[in-house]
């Protein structure tokens, strides 16, 4: 790439991607040249419209729509930005008009409809045995005909069957029914024989009824939205057997990476509560969608879903303003668990059918929070128990069967790869392991799908980090060692040193992929985040109840607990230092949560009087946390007696 082509930067998001951006190079030729796969059929002509994806920012450096453009894209989306990525590029005239702005100059968006699935989003987790118990529930029935003798209504008929086999102590005139059920029912009784599949929601209400035995056909889908990714899990709900998984990238990243961004687009913006809310709801509809064709399966059979998240993206799913969550004393519209109608929020599923969103926490502590706790049982636990949930924003809990208590520590989003001049999400070309020569400080690495590399992700980031303190080409205060930047793996950009990971030979995007000493400032934060935090909430516990609490096992939840290596997150000081075969990695655990309560509705009550249960500690508020903070700034930390199995440190330059 040439260097005059380098004053342009532009930023791929959900993807986290940042790159020069050629001047003469449409977008479309850069996502190629990258290895990133899009849907496009007329190979970058403009002819087939599949190539759309929308601009953040730049607009005024770009060039105009072409004629191509106005043909395929209509007034409102040219107006909000939706250009064909063959057809856009940088108006070279434009740049020498204008003062550029700070980097990035330009921001895309990339849609689902545009990238052919391409990224490592986490679905699986841990699985605890639980019991079937779910909130709908179908019975095959067959009624007798209502006689002179015996002149009962067709619906008391029905619900005294129901009341047999199902030995529900409800009385039958305490049950409710759907009208447009209960339109149908006499129809339905004489054309069928008097043999029906009637639904009930909650044991109390007819939600539908249909001829023939469809007792097996009684579907529910848990969905866990993330900041970065969502995935949807279809579930029968008779035996627990999980159908179909779909997901994808959050498609509000285009408007904020992290939450607090989002909060500040909802404050700043007319109509961004709205929007953010209409976005979300499409993608959770689209996973419907691809739920139901996985299964074969038709929308109106799926009759009930359970909803985790943060506080935040509850509060955008359901259409709630979040901006007090992010002020002082940061309050949420609502805490308790909630059931709402499909059509009140928009979901296209059976329309009589329930939407339960677990309660949330406090603060930014959400309803994905509680369902950590629910999966893994952690309030169940002999051992003191650490449980981080990694993924954009991070959530601590520590308990077991005597205490249980939980913060949220603000990690910022390098371990997503934001910030990092490299960084980018797990998607194809990602480097997701790495390992350093400390005799030659040659690299060797994997990426995701083996591709060329792109860029690096959280855990590639983790395992460089350590990788370099090993080699002693960092020193425990997070600086490049002196006494070897004279090393070809050196590079010198702006007078700032950055080392090489990857050779311009080896990459796909024509350059070196490097760290420099501001990405390992990011990695220091982020781990600094997290075990400062865990000590912060240490120290609550100890005070409150007067006992000396100790870390004895770990559970790492979310995408990057699952795909991270633990021993590099002990070394660089992310973790306590406890034996390896007492750390696990339990997946999408949040996930997992609004399953089991999808599965068993007692969890739900257990969910609900978890808020009794739960210390909640505002993390930053607390006095030491500034000084807690900045010693976990040091590798693996300031104070080395934390983590006394770390014999490599005694050999490595404090600073």
């Amino acid at each position: 790439m040439e260097k005059n082509n380098n004053n342009i930067i532009l930023d791929l998001e959900p993807i986290s991607r940042r790159l020069y951006f050629p001047k003469e190079k449409t977008i479309y030729h850069v996502l190629i040249d990258l290895g990133i796969q899009i849907r496009t059929l007329c190979g970058g002509v403009g002819s087939c419209g599949k190539c759309k994806l929308q601009i953040n920012k730049g607009k005024e450096i770009l060039n105009s729509p072409t004629q191509s453009e106005i043909e395929v894209l209509n007034i409102t989306e040219l107006a909000e930005g939706w250009r064909l990525a063959c057809q856009t590029k940088i108006n070279k005239a434009k740049i020498k008009q204008l003062k550029l702005p700070k980097p990035p100059q330009v921001i895309i968006f990339l849609p689902d409809e545009l990238l052919i699935e391409d990224f490592k989003i986490l679905t699986s987790g841990i699985k605890k045995k639980i019991r079937i118990l779910p909130n709908v529930k179908k019975f095959f029935i067959s009624v007798e005909n209502a006689s002179l003798d015996n002149p009962i209504a067709d619906l008391e008929r029905i619900l005294s069957v129901i009341n047999s086999i199902s030995k529900n102590q409800r009385k039958i005139r305490e049950y409710e029914v759907e009208l447009e059920v209960l339109k149908n029912i006499s129809e339905l009784l004489k054309e069928h024989s008097n043999k029906l599949t009637i639904t009930i929601l909650n044991a109390s209400k007819i939600i539908h009824c249909e001829p023939k035995n469809k007792v097996e056909e009684n579907y529910g889908v848990a969905f866990d939205i993330g900041t970065t990714t969502i995935v949807g899990y279809l579930i029968n709900l008779n035996d627990g057997k999980t159908y179909a998984v779909a997901s994808m990238l959050n498609p509000q990243t285009a408007y904020g990476e992290d939450v607090i961004t989002r909060i500040t687009y909802t404050k700043d913006n007319k109509g961004g509560l709205q929007k953010l809310n209409t976005i979300v709801v499409e993608a959770l509809n689209k996973l419907i969608l691809k739920l139901c064709s996985k299964a074969k399966i038709n929308p109106p059979q799926i009759f009930e879903v359970s909803v985790v998240g943060n506080s935040v993206m509850h509060h955008l799913f359901l259409g709630l303003n979040p901006v007090n969550i992010g002020l002082s004393p940061y309050v949420p519209v609502v805490q308790q668990p909630l059931n709402i109608t499909p059509k009140n929020v928009n979901l296209n599923i059976h329309p009589y059918g329930n939407v339960y969103i677990l309660p949330l926490i406090a603060g930014f502590v959400g309803a994905d929070t509680i369902g950590v706790i629910l999966s893994s049982k952690i309030d169940e636990e002999l051992d003191l128990t650490l449980a981080l949930d990694i993924g954009t924003n991070g959530e601590i809990i520590i308990g077991n069967k005597d205490v249980l208590a939980t913060g949220s520590c603000a990690a910022g989003s390098a371990l997503e790869g934001a910030h990092i001049k490299d960084g980018m999400r797990a998607a194809g070309g990602a480097i997701d392991t790495i390992n350093i020569d400390p005799q030659t400080l040659n690299v060797s690495f994997t990426t995701i799908r083996n591709r060329k590399p792109i860029g690096i992700c959280g855990s590639g980031l983790i395992d460089a980090v350590a990788e370099l303190i090993k080699s002693k080409v960092i020193t425990r205060s997070g600086n490049f060692n002196k006494e070897l930047i004279d090393s070809d793996r050196f590079l010198q950009k702006d007078k700032k040193l950055e080392f090489v990971i990857v050779k311009k030979t080896e990459t796909a995007i024509g350059r070196e992929i490097t760290l420099s000493q501001k990405d390992i400032r990011e990695i220091q934060m982020a781990k600094a985040a997290f075990f400062s935090g865990t000590r912060i909430i240490l120290d609550y516990l100890r005070k409150k109840y007067k006992t000396n609490y100790i870390i004895e096992q770990i559970f790492l939840a979310g995408a990057f607990g699952n795909y991270i290596n633990k021993e590099s997150a002990k070394f660089i000081g992310m973790i306590p230092d406890i034996p390896s075969e007492r750390i696990f990695q339990i997946g999408n655990a949040a996930g997992i949560g609004a399953i089991n309560c999808l599965l068993n509705k007692e969890l739900r009550i257990k969910a609900h009087n978890l808020l009794e249960d739960i210390d909640y500690v505002e993390i930053a508020l607390e006095k030491n946390f500034q000084r807690e903070y900045a010693e976990a700034m040091y590798f693996p930390h300031l104070n080395l007696d934390f983590f006394p199995n770390l014999d490599a440190y005694k050999d490595i330059p404090k600073r």
